[in-house]
Order: C-alpha cells, then structure tokens, then sequence
C-alpha cells in the first residue's frame, strides 16, 4: 500500500478531468445482407455451403441408393507368387502312364541291414524310478559310523582316565619333588610346544567354511590351553612334586 509523503502540494486542489466518450463505432458493411451472399472465407461461395440443399431437394432420387458391394473395396488381379514352394516329393504317376518294370539291384541287403543295425544309434530303455526306501539296509545305521562312534567314545574314556589319575592320584602312589633343572628344562619345552601351536594356529585361515577347518582350529585352541594352564603350574613355585607312576 502506497503512503503519500506530506507535501505542500497535497494542500492544492488537484484538477478533475471529465473523460470524453468516444464516438460511436460505424461498420462499413451493411447489416443487411442476403445469407446466400456470405462468403466465409471463399473466393467462390459453393452450392449449399451454408445453410443446406435450398427446400424441396433435400430427398435423393428413388433411383440413387446404396447397392451391394457398392462400397468395398476392389482388389487387383492376383499376380503369380514371388516365392513359389519346391516340390520336395515326386508328383504322384498319372493313370495314363506305364509304370518301368524289369529293374534289378545288386544291392545286398542283408548285409546293408547289418551295417545300418550296428551304427544305429540305440534307443533309450524306459527306466523306472529308483525308491531309496526299498533299497537293501535301508534304516541301519552304516558301519563306518558304528566304527566312529567306538573309537570316539574309547578316546573320551581314556581321556577321563587320564584326567581322574591327574587329578586323584592313588593312595599308596610315590610322590617325588621335581629337581629344578627338570623343571627349568620341562618349562622350557612346554613354551617351545606352545610357540609351535601358536605358529600354527596363526596360520589357519581366518574362515571356517568347513568342519575340517573348524576341528582343526578347535583342536589347536584346546591343545594351547592345556599348556598355558601347565605352563602356569610350573611357574606358581619352586617345589612341584610329580606322581611317580
């Protein structure tokens, strides 16, 4: 919104001008005209080109109707094809013709039957489809795994033999006290024995895709244990004493 300024100027009367009314618009053409004479933008007005047939010649003579097939379209004269089939069979003898007789052939044909037998390619045997379930041992468990589970379970109970003689040392068993060197020397093989597990368990590689590599990595890790927790026993003290067997 525009804000007028204080002016000297606004103090004046400002002059009112009285628009003028301008004249009237005339055309130059006449407003009385004859339809037929409206051109529309032709150089020739056409018959009926603006308001219809003049009355009386709306109706078509009885004569001028609509006949069959007056319409559709007409076809050109079929012309011959540009790509005639060949003909790959004989054409079938005509009555009138003599058949050629007296033909022989020193053709063998025992032995072309032979010949056509033996290279002929073999056709397929229908084959049924195999039921696992009607196999012979189906259901038994297979031998190598009742050998498997056998020497796994003798491992584990000599493993928990070996572990109840650590641990639980007979009653009437000779106990001695290890001599420092042997202790020094025994350390100093476990550390080398844990260098070398350690040298490989680095070398595994970082996947475990498979169960080899996952036994193996997992075999490593116990075996590195059980000797850290030896290494660990034969440095808490000076006296270790050793069940004499």
């Amino acid at each position: 919104m525009h804000v007028e300024e204080e002016s000297i100027y606004a103090l004046l009367p400002a002059q009112q001008e009285v628009p003028t009314r301008p004249a009237r618009h005339t055309s130059t053409f006449s407003g009385r005209v004859d339809p037929k004479n409206f051109a529309f933008g032709q150089s020739k007005a056409q018959l009926h080109a603006t308001f219809g047939l003049p009355n009386g010649c709306n109706g078509q003579h009885p004569t001028q109707f609509l006949r069959m097939h007056e319409r559709s379209p007409v076809l050109p004269d079929p012309a011959p094809p540009s790509n005639p089939k060949t003909k790959t069979r004989a054409p079938v003898p005509k009555r009138d013709e003599v058949p050629v007789c007296g033909l022989q052939s020193n053709k063998n044909f025992i032995t072309s039957n032979a010949v056509e037998v033996i290279l002929a390619k073999p056709k397929k045997v229908p084959q049924e489809d195999f039921i696992w379930t009607s196999r012979p041992g189906y259901g038994t468990v297979p031998i190598y795994l009742r050998r498997n589970k056998a020497t796994v379970a003798q491992e584990k109970e000599q493993f928990e033999t070996f572990m109840r003689m650590r641990h639980e040392p007979e009653a009437g068993a000779r106990v001695s006290q290890l001599n420092p060197s042997e202790r020094a020397e025994l350390l100093a093989h476990l550390k080398r024995k844990w260098a070398r597990l350690n040298d490989g368990y680095q070398r595994q590689p970082l996947s475990t895709d498979n169960d080899q590599k996952k036994h193996r990595k997992e075999e490593l890790e116990r075996a590195m244990s059980e000797v850290e927790k030896d290494i660990k026993t034969l440095e808490r003290g000076e006296v270790v004493m050793v069940v004499d067997e």
